[in-house]
Order: C-alpha cells, then structure tokens, then sequence
C-alpha cells in the first residue's frame, strides 16, 4: 500500500482518502479498508458512529458519522 500512497504524492493513506474509485476506511479495530464508493451497499447509523454494508454481507463498523461517511462517498447530503 506505501507504494501506492507514494505514487499518488501521498506519505500515508487517512480515512477519507480518495486513490481512484476506492476510499479508505479505518474500522473499530484499527483496519484500514480500501472500499470502492459504488460497492457500498447501504450504510446505517450507529451509537458509535456508522455501519457500512459491502458485497457478501461484510459489515465494516467505522467511528465517524453517518453524513461524514456520505460526504466520503461524494453522495450528497442535506
């Protein structure tokens, strides 16, 4: 991944970042995810902050809000 992070002008990859069609993603136990925008399949607020559906059934469990999440995504928010 640091080869990646390199060539895109990066020195590390944060939550939120955008490389291509993917975002990184932090989960609760520190994992960092690189998820591509259009594979999210719904994502549901929490108490601790967002639950995010990807193929499969795979359930990513991220610290940030519902609408920070979204704005990741680029989907708009009002």
């Amino acid at each position: 991944m640091n080869d990646l992070a390199n060539s895109q002008g990066c020195t590390s990859l944060e939550e939120g970042t955008r490389v291509g069609r993917y975002v990184t993603v932090r989960d609760t136990n520190g994992v960092l995810h690189a998820v591509a925008a259009s594979a999210v399949a719904a994502i549901c607020e929490t108490e601790d902050g967002a639950l995010l559906m990807l193929p499969g059934g795979r359930m990513v469990q991220v610290e940030h809000s519902l609408r920070t999440v979204l704005s990741w995504l680029e989907v708009g928010v009002r």
